[in-house]
């Protein structure tokens, strides 16, 4: 509940009235379908099967972060997964000209909280990824999960996971063009925008 409400009143904040009331709509109950993408880190060439990166994506610092955050007139939530979650590790592209971080993904484990799925425990889910609107088109996304997916071969993982409504073209493309496949669906279920009920748990992913 303390998340919730935090969560409620930085977005708040920060809205304009049309926002606002877009975000009270929102926060009225949703069922959304929900697709389900993995990516197997124990396949030799999964991660780069896809072709080359078209930015540098790093592992993000969390001062570094708190100084971006210090830099923005407005804070998107996506940038305070920390504060709100808990989680530590995040992925970012930091334009070298400016320092401005163009885009985050955060990486979440067995046992964080606010998760989609039920994780095992050498599975990761990549969660609230956002690329500024001034950044897009430059391949930041696809770049990152990545990024993401090297990462986590190097520490022992065996799977990526990724969550995405059926709607969301351009990051569905995004996904799949960074070496992810479909391996299920679900309907996330929202009230006032925060998730509700269990967890898919990952075992009985058919296609995974």
């Amino acid at each position: 509940m303390r998340r919730s409400v935090s969560i409620l009143k930085d977005r708040y904040r920060s809205s304009s009235v049309t926002e606002l009331i877009a975000l009270v709509w929102k926060a009225l109950f949703k069922s959304e379908r929900t697709l389900i993408y993995c990516v197997s880190l124990q396949e030799p060439d999964a991660i780069d099967r896809n072709g080359v990166d078209l930015a540098p994506i790093v592992k993000g610092e969390l001062p570094e972060l708190e100084r971006a955050r210090k830099q923005l007139e407005r804070v998107p939530w996506e940038f305070m997964c920390d504060v709100y979650d808990g989680v530590k590790e995040f992925f970012v592209f930091k334009d070298a000209g400016n320092g401005t971080l163009g885009h985050i993904s955060w990486l979440y484990y067995d046992g964080d909280p606010n998760q989609t799925l039920g994780l095992g425990p050498r599975e990761c889910e990549v969660r609230f990824c956002l690329t500024l609107p001034e950044y897009r088109g430059r391949g930041l996304y696809p770049g990152a999960l990545r990024a993401i997916q090297r990462y986590l071969k190097r520490r022992g993982y065996e799977k990526c996971f990724i969550c995405v409504r059926d709607d969301n073209r351009s990051s569905i493309r995004g996904i799949e063009k960074s070496g992810f496949r479909l391996a299920g669906r679900t309907r996330l279920r929202k009230i006032f925008g925060f998730p509700i009920g269990g967890r898919r748990d990952t075992r009985y992913l058919k296609e995974a």
